[in-house]
């Protein structure tokens, strides 16, 4: 157990600095000054080039006041915080980054002092960046500690005594958050190291009792019984529960993924089959109701995921458009559409709304049937009219030596290019497949048309009607579960270093919006995103404003009067929100936590 060592502050500081000036290879041993955990914390602090200025301190601001982790805390810290009264001890919470969610103050008196110390909502506390600490220390420690007076890395932290302990989702064990205990250097105590041990221990329990206890634990009793080597995952809206072979494909963005899929199934029975695009697998699904009228839902994967086992052709080049990623989000459902439309010798109408993702599903399929050279893709729009008909002689050549032909938006064909259409179609049935010959291609020529039938006039559809097998696209807004598969791969488009990803509580944002410009609507809103903040995590902030959670509480009166008072006060100021902070006579931490207590907006090019 490790035990808070009573060295004076300026005997810490100058073993940190020598630490820092001989460098971490150097082989000092600081043992006889600072307990192991905290000489390894200095020394990642060290090698992050973490920094010692109070400037440090990040505004991070990005988190649900209404999440699991602070609802499973509340409790928590309320309880403790009644036991603590009159010893002057504070609480804080942070999540998984290090960022503080939430505190209890035990002394008003002493908010000052914490808001000097840049300990307040929304401010990140994560090792990296600030060095040894009671929240981030735990975090990347993964075990309880102390820190007292000058072992903190940052100077701002000097004035305080903080012991922290990591706490682990009690499923998967992973760090999602940690609790810390603070007061003055003089306060301290050591069994405050207990203290947070049990807190955290206590806020895990809660975590789970948070889930829908009947339904998870009906759950977790079959998930017992199953002898199934492939993947079985139990889930509520806030909780979830895996066999070990799920472990490898359990996440955040799956859960959210799933759930939203989940709920919004129309349930005839007590199972149903889904598909899992993300990881390319069916599974089977059971409703698990409690009393309380609450669902959990028990799933076990056809297969173990194997993304090996599904390699892809070159994307196509020169087709006109940049379809990054085509193939990777292409549901079985989809395929086996395709598959029985391509039985056939003749063509294939796909068709869709409007930006459904018509021509990706095409050209995935294409991709993974072997079809000769990239297809040949014209717009219909385009063609020219019966007195030039190189498009036509284009198509013929094309289908001659085995390669597809793609006629995108058939509802702008001109009747006069009718006859020229169905004139395509016999040649693809006509010619002849098996392997090359003196004549003959190696590989059968397709004739796909994409459509949006809303849009066609008659004489067109007649005419497709006639000569082609019809698979239909579904809207994304019928089909949410793609989202996930679509936006990592519309991210990846971008260069390494400027690849921006999304966290579950964006993703749960785009999961819940209606798309009524489908897969088009999805890729521009997330190459906007990715333009204006590469390289980032892309939070619920980050998103449009009809994407974001806007459930927040309405305002009193009051609270609307001082929002109007500092946001007029930011314009004033040109966006600097220390200025702001001085007109309005307050101190830039409370600043800070009113801006996001009453949901105000402020860019990151503000300065601070």
């Amino acid at each position: 157990m490790q035990n808070p060592r009573k060295v004076p502050d300026d005997a810490l500081r100058v073993a940190r600095e020598h630490l820092i000036r001989r460098g971490l290879r150097d082989g000092i041993q600081l043992t006889e000054i600072v307990s192991p955990d905290i000489e390894n914390s200095w020394r990642r602090s060290i090698g992050v080039e973490a920094s010692a200025r109070p400037e440090a301190f990040l505004f991070v601001n990005d988190f649900d006041p209404d999440g699991i982790l602070i609802r499973a805390a509340k409790s928590v810290m309320d309880h403790w915080l009644e036991s603590l009264n009159g010893m002057g001890i504070s609480l804080f919470l942070s999540d998984q980054s290090g960022q503080i969610i939430a505190r209890r103050l035990g002394d008003r008196a002493h908010g000052n002092r914490f808001d000097e110390a840049f300990a307040a909502e929304g401010f990140s506390f994560s090792e990296r960046s600030v060095g040894t600490n009671g929240l981030g220390t735990p975090i990347e420690g993964r075990q309880a500690v102390f820190v007292r007076g000058a072992e903190h890395f940052n100077e701002a932290l000097a004035p305080l005594s903080c012991s922290g302990a990591p706490i682990l989702h009690p499923v998967t064990r992973r760090v999602i958050g940690s609790i810390s205990f603070a007061c003055d250097t003089g306060l301290d105590n050591p069994l405050m190291l207990a203290m947070a041990r049990e807190a955290g221990s206590q806020i895990e329990r809660r975590l789970l009792d948070l889930g829908s206890a009947t339904g998870l634990a009906l759950g977790m009793s079959q998930l017992r019984l199953s002898s199934s080597t492939a993947p079985v995952i139990m889930l509520d809206a806030q909780a979830v529960m895996t066999n070990v072979s799920g472990l490898a494909v359990m996440s955040s963005e799956l859960h959210t993924t799933l759930w939203e899929q989940l709920r919004g199934l129309e349930w005839t029975g007590a199972k149903q089959t889904i598909e899992i695009p993300s990881l390319n697998v069916d599974a089977t699904v059971q409703r698990i109701d409690d009393s309380g009228g609450s669902s959990a839902f028990a799933l076990e994967l056809s297969r173990i995921p194997d993304a090996a086992s599904n390699p892809r052709k070159a994307e196509p080049e020169g087709s006109g458009g940049n379809f990054s990623g085509v193939g990777a989000a292409f549901p079985h459902v989809m395929r086996n559409a395709f598959d029985r439309a391509g039985q056939g010798p003749g063509a294939i109408a796909v068709c869709g709304q409007g930006g459904s993702g018509k021509l990706h599903h095409t050209l995935a399929w294409l991709n993974g049937q072997d079809s000769g050279p990239n297809p040949l893709i014209l717009d219909a729009c385009l063609l020219p009219g019966e007195k030039d008909a190189t498009w036509f002689s284009d198509c013929r050549e094309a289908i001659a030596v085995g390669r597809s032909v793609v006629l995108r938006h058939l509802e702008d064909l001109p009747r006069s290019e009718l006859n020229r259409l169905k004139a395509l179609d016999a040649a693809v049935r006509q010619r002849p497949d098996g392997p090359p010959t003196a004549t003959a291609a190696p590989s059968p020529a397709r004739l796909v048309l994409t459509m949006n039938p809303e849009a066609c006039p008659d004489f067109v559809s007649d005419v497709v009607s006639q000569i082609a097998a019809r698979v239909d696209v579904p809207s994304l807004s019928a089909t949410k579960e793609r989202i996930p598969v679509l936006a990592a791969h519309f991210l990846d488009a971008a260069a390494p270093a400027d690849r921006s990803t999304l966290s579950a509580v964006a993703l749960q944002g785009l999961m819940r919006w209606r798309w009524p410009g489908n897969v088009a609507e999805l890729r521009a809103t997330l190459e906007s995103l990715s333009r204006a903040h590469p390289g980032r995590v892309l939070q619920a902030n980050d998103l449009p404003e009809h994407l974001r959670n806007t459930g927040r509480r309405k305002l009193s009166k009051l609270e609307s009067l001082e929002r109007d008072a500092i946001v007029a006060a930011l314009e004033h100021s040109g966006g600097n929100r220390s200025v702001a902070a001085e007109s309005l006579g307050m101190g830039r931490t409370t600043l800070y936590r009113k801006l996001r207590v009453l949901g105000i907006e402020t860019p990151e090019s503000m300065a601070t």
